[in-house]
């Protein structure tokens, strides 16, 4: 077999991979992670005319380039190791971002960080959607749609969670009003790369925290996505001690995790 080479490309020209690369995740990706793998760079690989897996570059967090995604055909598993090295050392990858359903992306990233004697970081929870335990605190009727002339006001409330997103016509906003004030916001988009399958985010306002004002958020909006036929999914960063019951509280299950493994002391 002729040595494996490495071709960058674009998405639409491995649409068969990536679905297969979808498939093995089974759908536990939110949008913080389809963002980062899909609009990454990918580079097809190739040997003997034959094109047998991916992987994808992105400008990396601590210099150099982070690997988002790893694909490789079951036929080529041997090679995966060496190919593997191969990626980290050529393109000066220096750390890659690894969801805990992607087995052999673990696997790989995991056993080069021990030889290199690095570290990782837990980055992030993805949660998939069961239903609640109990109801939302704030009726249905108090979600009511954030119209544009309001985006200016929402984004200085909200910290600017959204600041850069505005823009995006994907973005669908929502504010949780009683008698008249805005108690928080939220928001639905489709994830990059299965618009089968809807991220949902959400902000409290500080006055009115602890009140069931976030659950309700999320209660409706999984609830509105549900309505549409597709499926609602979340995600959040591994510190947000106060995010996590919130969203747990609110149906979603923290089936797997985001690791930020680096290759770089």
């Amino acid at each position: 077999m002729k040595p494996m080479v490495f071709t960058e490309t674009n998405w639409a020209s491995i649409t068969d991979m990536k679905k297969a690369y979808l498939d093995m995740l089974q759908g536990k990706t939110d949008g913080f992670h389809a963002d980062l793998l899909f609009g990454a760079t990918p580079y097809r690989m190739e040997t003997d005319g034959h094109a047998s897996g991916f992987f994808a570059l992105s400008d990396g967090w601590d210099g150099g380039k982070m690997l988002t995604g790893f694909y490789l055909e079951k036929a080529y598993t041997a090679c995966a190791q060496d190919l593997f090295s191969r990626i980290v050392t050529e393109f000066n990858v220096t750390a890659a971002l690894v969801a805990s359903n992607d087995a052999p992306l673990v696997a790989l990233a995991f056993e080069k960080m021990h030889a290199l004697g690095t570290a990782f970081v837990m980055q992030a929870y993805n949660f998939t959607y069961g239903p609640p335990a109990r109801p939302a605190e704030f009726g249905r009727e108090c979600l009511v749609p954030v119209q544009p002339s309001e985006y200016e006001e929402m984004n200085g409330l909200t910290d600017k969670q959204w600041d850069g997103c505005f823009d995006n016509p994907a973005f669908r906003y929502f504010a949780l009003k009683k008698d008249g004030e805005t108690l928080g916001y939220g928001s639905i988009f489709p994830v990059l790369g299965d618009e089968s399958r809807m991220d949902i985010g959400n902000f409290t306002l500080p006055p009115h925290r602890r009140k069931g004002v976030g659950r309700s958020l999320l209660i409706h909006l999984a609830q509105t996505v549900l309505d549409e036929g597709k499926t609602p999914v979340a995600g959040c960063w591994y510190g947000n001690k106060e995010s996590i019951p919130t969203i747990k509280s609110s149906g979603f299950l923290p089936e797997t995790r985001l690791f930020y493994v680096k290759f770089i002391k």
